[in-house]
């Protein structure tokens, strides 16, 4: 009896294991506005949530993005949160690093107070990463970091850089909804 439950302990624990939370890593170039190239390390960590009978996803646990070469010697540290970046520019007009970051789940846009636009800013300012509501002017502004699919391993893992030109032939292939591809200026929640 003590062998059996010490072979069903090591069965549940495989179990648990293989259910817990994965991170991908990998470097993405991006393109600017003003077509200056930047090199970025990203991180997606998620959950496997498959249920029981089939069907399942994966739930977004955070993302970061930490800008390892770009036009400035001052670089930002890691941002690091659940939300999904798609968008990284230099503000000519402040000399401040911003994110764009949009949500997969509805649990986030209600963390964000239900914005009428499915984003947050984020401004690297006073020495850290400030979220803050979506100015308009980044309306219409193209989506210029990889939205990650977490489903699709296979990008995730490669050990090469992601250049501009693979992330665009990715963007075409992709059946994204068009929040992930820009900065929308409409947009109707299933929440």
């Amino acid at each position: 009896m003590a062998a059996f439950r010490g072979l069903v302990a090591i069965f549940l624990s495989l179990v648990l294991a293989a259910c817990g939370d994965k991170t991908y890593a990998w470097r993405e170039q991006v393109l600017l506005q003003d077509g200056t190239r930047v090199l970025v390390d990203r991180t997606a960590r998620f959950s496997e949530n498959w249920v029981a009978g089939g069907g399942g996803g994966s739930v977004n646990k955070g993302m970061t993005l930490r800008v390892v070469q770009g036009p400035t010697l001052t670089l930002p540290p890691v941002w690091d949160d659940r939300f999904v970046p798609i968008v990284l520019e230099l503000d000519a007009s402040t000399g401040e690093w911003v994110i764009v970051a949009t949500f997969f789940h509805c649990d986030s846009w209600y963390e964000l107070g239900r914005p009428p636009l499915p984003y947050a800013e984020y401004r690297y300012r006073d020495g850290r990463w400030t979220r803050q509501a979506l100015l308009k002017h980044w309306v219409g502004h193209s989506a210029n970091v990889l939205v990650v699919d977490l489903t699709d391993k296979d990008v995730m893992t490669g050990r090469e850089v992601l250049t501009i030109e693979r992330k665009k032939a990715i963007d075409e292939l992709s059946n994204a909804l068009p929040e992930y591809k820009r900065v929308v200026d409409h947009w109707t929640t299933g929440c």
